[in-house]
């Protein structure tokens, strides 16, 4: 394994991105297909959305470093649309005010929020195409690094986006657990959610990791260190079986024992779909593997 460029700040941006653009998707969702029984996850997963881009947005100045002790720096960002980080700043820059207004406006925070609910249906559909664009973006930027052709698969973004719609799902039930004791009957409702996504992300990551091994050489020497290598003892323990298998199990459960399912059971299977969303980044990121160190 190699060191490499992009470390624990980009890794965080991606995670957090992900997870709070998924969580922006989750609370849309609830509040338009059972706005009458999913109001508690609704408003959670819209007031971790903002918050999470924005800590994960300012992980990603810091690693730019100029960028944040010379903010005005950052105009310069859009000046070559051909550039994936001119997007990126340009999707980021747009959907973080819709995800504090959307969250405003849910909770009814501040005169903000009750004018904002006037046109809650604009701001939701606005709001979703830019959570897919930044969930999608975070596997875009890292697909297009030439450099490492363990990366360089259209089944990056999918993966990504997958990964964010399961941990932002996640992520607003956890907190709709904290914010309103009597919602796990509501949540159970949900798990059939994770059983759907974690299929979905495991289905992906299975083909992106496999087809790996027949692209390149070095593609191949990358998978080979998540399945057979160094990496092999977290990508089985921290993804597979930590953060898609067991929580799968317990969505399952959880789905059919509807409200019977003990609370730190509920959370814990959300609590580790978050562990194996931040760890799949980490691992991808950690195995890429540069043309030039092949012999």
């Amino acid at each position: 394994m190699q060191d490499s460029a992009w470390g624990w700040l980009i890794i965080t941006y991606l995670f957090l991105a992900g997870a709070g653009s998924g969580a922006f998707i989750a609370a849309v969702a609830c509040d338009l297909l059972a706005p009458d029984w999913s109001k508690a996850l609704a408003r959670a997963g819209s007031l971790v959305s903002g918050p999470l881009v924005v800590i994960g947005t300012l992980c990603l100045v810091l690693d730019l470093e100029a960028g944040f002790w010379q903010p005005w720096r950052q105009i310069y960002m859009v000046n070559n649309l051909r550039s994936m980080i001119s997007w990126g700043f340009i999707i980021l820059s747009i959907f973080i005010p819709i995800a504090l207004v959307y969250a405003a406006a849910l909770n009814e925070i501040t005169f903000v929020g009750k004018l904002a609910q006037k046109y809650i249906t604009i701001i939701e559909i606005i709001g979703s195409i830019f959570a897919v664009a930044t969930a999608t973006y975070t596997g875009v930027l890292i697909a297009v690094v030439n450099g490492v052709p363990f990366w360089n698969t259209p089944l990056m973004p999918v993966l990504f986006l997958a990964s964010a719609v399961s941990t932002g799902l996640a992520a607003a039930m956890i907190v709709a657990a904290i914010i309103d004791v009597n919602t796990i009957k509501t949540l159970s409702n949900f798990a059939l959610g994770h059983v759907i996504f974690l299929s979905v992300e495991a289905l992906v990551l299975m083909l992106f990791v496999f087809m790996s091994l027949t692209r390149s050489t070095e593609a191949a020497a990358s998978a080979g260190m998540l399945i057979t290598g160094i990496l092999s003892p977290y990508f089985w323990g921290l993804v597979v079986i930590l953060g898609l298998v067991v929580p799968f199990i317990l969505s399952i459960f959880e789905f059919l024992e509807y409200g019977k399912m003990p609370k730190s059971l509920v959370v814990g299977a959300d609590i580790l779909v978050l562990v194996g969303g931040m760890s799949i980044r980490a691992l991808i990121i950690f195995s890429g593997t540069h043309p030039q160190i092949i012999s």
